[in-house]
């Protein structure tokens, strides 16, 4: 008997530390519209200047703070106040940089060095000042809003325990935002969106890695589709650039 109920702790044990085993799902988006927020007299006030061939410089932000599997590991998260700046590229793809880089009057893309940023972020005024110094006509910022949820429930996750049950279906929602802003004035060109949704079995993530692998392969494709949304709205771009011609 002794041996048996040592066993059954030895089982109820494996059991637990098993179920100990979770994923910390990333914090949240960057505010854009707070980030870029002006009084209504400012917007229309606000007029393009960028010259052509024009030179975009390229930011990702997040929500202050900003934490993920990939980056608590690696490191590339900067900044504190209103946002974050993510300055790893763990979701971004080159040929979709290359498509962005290729559009007519494009003169190329430049990503903005932490070394220019002040360490408060508090607006898009910091980043208009770095790409400022780069010389860089425009400015790109965008963003990924990632949640995960149980068999299509609104509330999202903020943590899955992994490998449990076989039939438990976990939905990972991305939605990629983006803003195209006059590096000089604060004139916004376009905003763009794209979204990805993908559908998962818990069991098949056996560890935070995978279960982070599957999450940028949804931030990936929602990327994809942003890239995709920039090229087909470029020409929209260009003529509202003409305006202050």
């Amino acid at each position: 008997m002794r041996g048996i109920n040592r066993l059954g702790v030895m089982v109820v044990a494996t059991v637990s530390l098993m179920g100990c085993s979770s994923y910390v799902v990333p914090s949240g988006r960057a505010d854009l519209k707070a980030i870029s927020s002006y009084s209504m007299r400012e917007s229309f006030a606000a007029a393009p200047a960028a010259q052509f061939p024009t030179y975009i410089a390229v930011v990702r932000v997040q929500a202050p703070n900003y934490r993920s599997y990939y980056t608590s590991r690696e490191g590339g998260v900067y900044g504190d106040g209103r946002y974050s700046i993510v300055t790893v590229r763990d979701v971004e793809d080159d040929a979709d940089m290359q498509r962005i880089r290729l559009l007519p009057q494009v003169g190329g893309l430049i990503s903005v060095p932490t070394m220019l940023m002040p360490v408060s972020l508090q607006s898009d005024k910091e980043l208009r000042e770095a790409a400022a110094r780069l010389k860089a006509d425009m400015v790109l910022i965008y963003t990924f809003n990632t949640t995960f949820h149980e068999n299509e429930n609104v509330v999202a996750l903020s943590v899955i325990t992994l490998g449990l049950s076989p039939t438990r279906d976990v939905f990972v929602h991305v939605t990629a935002s983006a803003m195209l802003i006059d590096t000089r004035t604060g004139f916004v060109y376009a905003a763009f969106e794209s979204s990805e949704n993908r559908k998962m079995l818990s069991n098949v993530w056996e560890s935070g890695e995978t279960a982070d692998r599957a999450r940028r392969d949804a931030e990936k494709k929602a990327f994809k589709g942003l890239a995709g949304e920039i090229e087909k709205n470029w020409p929209y771009v260009l003529d509202r650039a003409k305006q202050g011609a």
